[in-house]
């Protein structure tokens, strides 16, 4: 396994909601190149909850292209992402 550092693709620290930083180009073709890897794919933060999380902007919108997310939660637990019902907002304009 190796480190990759994508923060200003995919960091959680944006000048605006992070819901419009997913509609820019920057985030659109690291999260494709996320999906498009032949290895699995692991995304770290400090914050533990990913439903508290920028990284639940990020499954949302792997999943809305596709692309299966399984959050681990702890030792021994983790949960599939399920899709954000406004889907529709990780959508290509």
């Amino acid at each position: 396994m190796r480190y990759e550092w994508q923060g200003k693709a995919l960091g959680g620290y944006s000048k605006g909601p992070y819901e419009e930083h997913t509609r820019t180009p920057l985030f659109r073709d690291a999260a494709s190149a996320l999906a498009h890897r032949a290895e699995r794919v692991c995304l770290m933060c400090a914050e533990s909850n990913p439903a508290d999380c920028h990284r639940s902007h990020i499954a949302d919108w792997l999943v809305a292209h596709g692309t299966p997310v399984v959050h681990l939660l702890g030792p021994g637990r983790s949960a599939e992402h399920a899709g954000n019902p406004q889907e529709e907002l990780w959508r290509e304009d």
